[in-house]
């Protein structure tokens, strides 16, 4: 493992990102958000992800400029086409016009269309949470999850993320409808490790602990019809009423370089103030997580953990000692520096 401050590693990605033709500030919110993935101890969103961006990059089939526009504005909606730009900046420019609008209209929803991978949800809701709203993002995906019932993939890992503000921080969901993310996957096949059995089948349905395998079939919803139904509904939020693509009709990230991905998502922005004083609801938040956390625990059990509290765990503890990354990893992101020129860092 690599020891690696976080400023140093963002500025690093920033560099490779710039070198690669990408308009500063795009590149500039997508080192952020890698960095801060993989501080949250998400390192399947990390910087691990650097390279697949930069090859569709290269490839032409993501935009080096800012594309975003609105298409479509009333005092709580917004309709945005991120022109295949990169999705972390599509993401936040959209939660930034949410946050703006929820403040005079109290909230504000918004739809985007012809996006990119945006990486983690969570660090678009936390962004609302920090001004005291409740923060909405979720996301659609190419086809990796089988609707319940049936033998091949239709929908994505569809990621959902709800953020509200309390006393000790924001309380953080960050999920996927099917049993893990594809990005473990992903991370599995990078290291050259197993998955656990009941993560993935293969393509002709059967069970696998290989990731590859696992990547070329699909995922399993959790709880069976319930993550399906869920998976069905982010689909819908983020393809359909975008007026964009969901399901197949998506691109792959990583097994499609000649389109563009065309993903959507669904952002959301309310202003706890039009509804109870944010110190009130900040207040009743710290008492349900104070609640929460002296139930008695249940055999085997240490400790009960609020939605995020781990990921805010981690990000305290990689602040102060540094990101831990692979040497796979951090070999990998060596090589991709010096074949642009980007020079690591000293420390």
């Amino acid at each position: 493992m690599k020891q690696v401050k976080p400023e140093i590693l963002e500025s690093f990605c920033l560099d490779i990102l710039e070198k690669h033709g990408v308009e500063a500030q795009c590149a500039q919110t997508v080192a952020r958000c890698l960095v801060d993935a993989d501080l949250c101890g998400i390192s399947t969103h990390g910087v691990s992800r650097l390279a697949i961006y930069l090859e569709r990059l290269d490839a032409g089939v993501v935009e080096k400029e800012n594309r975003i526009t609105i298409e479509r504005e009333s005092p709580a909606a917004l309709v945005i086409n991120a022109g295949n730009s990169l999705g972390m900046p599509a993401a936040r420019f959209t939660m930034e016009k949410c946050m703006e609008k929820a403040r005079e209209a109290g909230c504000c929803f918004a739809t985007v269309k012809n996006s990119n991978h945006f990486g983690v949800a969570a660090y678009y809701t936390r962004l609302a949470a920090e001004q005291g709203m409740v923060g909405i993002c979720a996301a659609n995906l190419t086809s990796k999850i089988a609707p319940y019932g049936a033998s091949e993939p239709y929908m994505g890992t569809n990621p959902i993320s709800i953020a509200v503000p309390g006393e000790e921080g924001a309380v953080v969901l960050d999920m996927a409808p099917s049993v893990v993310a594809l990005g473990k996957l992903i991370m599995a096949q990078k290291l050259g490790k197993p998955i656990p059995e009941g993560w993935a089948l293969d393509q002709d349905g059967h069970p696998t602990t290989d990731p590859a395998e696992g990547r070329k079939g699909s995922l399993l919803p959790i709880g069976g019809p319930k993550g399906s139904g869920l998976a069905i509904m982010i689909d819908i939020l983020c393809g359909v009423l975008s007026g964009g693509k969901f399901g197949p009709h998506l691109h792959d990230l990583y097994g499609d370089m000649q389109n563009p991905q065309e993903v959507g998502h669904f952002i959301g922005a309310i202003d706890i103030s039009h509804f109870v004083e944010v110190d009130t609801f900040r207040s009743g938040v710290a008492q349900m997580r104070q609640e929460i956390k002296s139930l008695r625990p249940a055999e085997g059990v240490s400790e009960i953990f609020m939605p995020g509290e781990g990921s805010d765990n981690r990000r305290k503890k990689s602040l102060e000692q540094g990101i831990s990354l692979p040497d796979q990893i951090f070999g990998e992101l060596l090589a991709i520096g010096k074949a642009c020129g980007a020079v690591f860092p000293e420390e």
